[in-house]
């Protein structure tokens, strides 16, 4: 299996775009402006995806409509969705939570903190899928 090395950022700015992507140079980036071109790039590439950062409030298609499709997809069980907003009301918060986001990161964002977070989800999921795909020979007697 091919190591998931891709992150696919989603938000009707371009600089925000850029200054998301700015943080990963060590992974390779696809950009979306809207909900409805995420799922066009997800579906092409995710056996690639190893996590989405999503704005809320797009046109076309918004960060809700998206972690929605996610969800009835069971996308969100093996790649995390990050809410990237600065939108934090409670109301926004829960639905985000309630439609499967791994977590909401509000704007303006510490840069290494937001890079510390997410580096640590997508390590998090590489673990549990290697669990989940494994022997239970491959795993060790401390994992049985």
């Amino acid at each position: 299996m091919a190591e998931k090395n891709t992150i696919l950022i989603v938000d009707d700015y371009e600089f925000n775009r850029l200054m998301l992507s700015d943080m990963f140079s060590d992974k390779t980036i696809i950009e979306a402006e809207n909900g409805f071109k995420a799922i066009e790039e997800y579906e092409k590439h995710k056996d690639e995806i190893c996590c989405v950062l999503s704005d809320i409030m797009m046109p076309v298609l918004d960060g809700f409509g998206l972690l929605d499709y996610f969800n009835k997809n069971r996308y969100v069980e093996v790649v995390p969705v990050f809410i990237i907003s600065a939108d934090t009301s409670t109301k926004s918060l829960t639905r985000a939570y309630d439609l499967g986001a791994e977590d909401v990161i509000s704007k303006p964002f510490n840069i290494n903190f937001v890079k510390k977070r997410i580096n640590n989800t997508i390590e998090l999921y590489k673990l549990r899928e290697i669990v989940y795909n494994s022997d239970d020979d491959e795993l060790g007697d401390e994992f049985v």
